[in-house]
């Protein structure tokens, strides 16, 4: 790790301040998950953000079409670059994506450093009970039912979303991953299908696809509360670290 130390008296910071390590696999999903992080921080200085360290690397394999179409699969990349960032200084390590973590026991187990899982962290963030929940992620994150079954065990009730619907997620989540932003049609689609949840009786939407949280000051959740897993993701990470200055 590059030994920075403190050049003046008022400049300062703690001791056991972590690092945080960041494997981006999508671009734009990776710079708004910096951008929410450092929006958390409570700061009259730039020195008192905390220190990222991140590889921003859309050349890792796709873990949707891994998991879909039987192509490369990325967790081997995944690994070595926690790996890398770990060689770097990075204390702690996060994946902003959560079909990634469909492979969690492949990249995370031997892992260089502690990885935080993203679906933990979301999870820790609802208080399910009671609650009508739609979840909203990739075909193959709806598919494997890691977030309903959490969340059924913790007695939420699960609204589903059609078929039709999901791909209707999967184009915008393709629209955000190459352009930063989805049509105007796409998101008149997604706010009819929002408009059927809440007729369905659903109170919260999990952004269960950091692409999705480029989304999250739309109007089109029509005051649904919304669990963004990116940020769930964020405040995990800076709990990791032990930083300190936080909003709020």
């Amino acid at each position: 790790m590059v030994n920075i130390s403190p050049v003046y008296d008022d400049v300062s910071w703690p001791e056991d301040e972590g690092v945080l390590g960041v494997v981006g696999v999508a671009p734009w999903a990776t710079l708004d998950f910096c951008q929410q992080l450092y929006g958390l921080v409570q700061a009259d200085k730039e020195w008192q953000y905390p220190r990222l360290i991140i590889d921003n690397n859309s050349k890792i394999p796709s873990r949707g079409r891994h998991l879909q179409l039987g192509e490369r699969d990325p967790s081997p990349w995944i690994h070595a670059t926690i790996a890398e960032l770990a060689a770097a200084g990075a204390t702690v390590a996060v994946v902003p994506c959560n079909t990634a973590h469909l492979l969690w026991s492949r990249w995370s187990k031997d892992a260089a450093i502690p990885v935080i899982n993203i679906i933990d962290a979301t999870l820790e963030h609802i208080a399910p009970q009671g609650k009508r929940v739609v979840v909203l992620g990739s075909q193959m994150l709806y598919q494997s039912r890691l977030y309903q079954d959490a969340l059924t065990q913790q007695h939420a009730g699960i609204v589903n979303v059609a078929a039709s619907t999901q791909q209707l997620l999967t184009h915008c989540i393709n629209e955000i991953k190459a352009t930063k932003s989805v049509s105007a049609l796409s998101l008149r689609q997604l706010a009819d299908a929002v408009s059927s949840w809440k007729q369905q009786g659903a109170t919260h939407i999990i952004l269960a696809c950091t692409e999705l949280s480029l989304l999250k000051h739309s109007a089109i959740w029509q005051e649904m509360t919304l669990i963004d897993s990116s940020e769930a993701l964020a405040r995990a990470a800076l709990r990791a670290i032990s930083f300190r200055r936080l909003r709020g």
